[in-house]
């Protein structure tokens, strides 16, 4: 069966000749005549010329003769200057041809502007999968960042908290060891009608006089208030000891150094006095007891 073109296939089916130059000059014209009709012929036109221009570099370059490229020339230049836009690239494409410069050109030849668009898309879509790509690894990161900021604060907390346990047991281990002194002392101090609940433990080292009370059941002192220690020798005024608060609880721990004088005292009291603690004391006993 014959396929019978219309008017408008077969200028499309002359637009590739006619990129080529070689349409007979009415062909030419009738085509030329579409074009200025049809923008769909000529986008394409435009497209087939564009690589008709650059066929002459698909190939190997080559340096044609003297003769042969005077002769392109002068056939360039006498072509009509009211040429259409079509015989202006041909003429281009024999003077490039014929006057190749020895900058390095592609052999590239440019594909038709339907596939470029193509292409284009492609790039938008990898673009965009290459954004989520990289924002999907900016919240990773930011999340892991997270983790490691917790997990630093969290290994600080534990540092010093080992750090206080190590001392709490350096403590205690010295405490133990001062207790265990063939030359520590002990008495018991026990609550009076003011903190009748209340009870201590003081122990001492005779030759060094170093001390260390541990009281409980105290009430907590009033504001601008402290307790304080005292050692009371028979027949002298009772010397001042250290001052000290007691937690929530009641609980408390002097650390104290005796007085030369002191390490002799049969009585210890402990009374509520100002809060950095007075010569002779003021306030009542709260604990008092014996020296064993």
């Amino acid at each position: 069966m014959v396929k019978i073109l219309s008017r408008h296939e077969e200028y499309k089916e002359m637009l590739v000749p006619h990129a080529l130059g070689a349409l007979e000059p009415d062909e030419a014209r009738s085509l030329e005549e579409h074009l200025e009709q049809c923008a769909e012929c000529r986008d394409e036109l435009d497209s087939w010329q564009e690589t008709a221009a650059t066929l002459a570099y698909a190939a190997d370059a080559a340096e044609p003769r003297a003769e042969l490229r005077a002769r392109i020339i002068e056939q360039a230049r006498k072509l009509p200057q009211s040429a259409s836009n079509n015989s202006e690239r041909q003429r281009d494409a024999l003077e490039i041809g014929a006057n190749k410069d020895s900058a390095t050109r592609s052999n590239v030849i440019p594909m038709p502007i339907a596939s470029r668009s193509a292409w284009s898309s492609a790039q938008r879509f990898g673009a965009i999968a290459a954004s989520l790509i990289i924002a999907a690894l900016a919240i990773a990161l930011v999340i892991q960042w997270q983790r490691t900021n917790t997990m630093e604060a969290e290994l600080a907390r534990l540092s010093r908290q080992n750090n206080e346990t190590q001392q709490e047991l350096a403590q205690l281990r010295d405490e133990n060891q001062f207790l265990a002194s063939p030359n520590a002392r002990l008495a018991s101090l026990s609550g009076t009608e003011m903190a009748k609940d209340a009870r201590a433990r003081l122990a001492y080292d005779h030759n060094t006089g170093r001390a260390m009370l541990i009281a409980d059941g105290l009430p907590p002192a009033p504001a601008g208030k402290a307790y304080q220690l005292w050692f009371i020798v028979e027949g002298k005024p009772p010397m001042p000891g250290g001052v000290f608060t007691t937690d929530a609880q009641g609980r408390a721990e002097l650390h104290d150094q005796m007085p030369p004088e002191g390490r002799n005292a049969g009585i210890f009291a402990v009374t509520l006095e100002r809060a950095g603690g007075v010569p002779p004391p003021e306030g009542k006993a709260f604990l008092q007891g014996k020296a064993s």
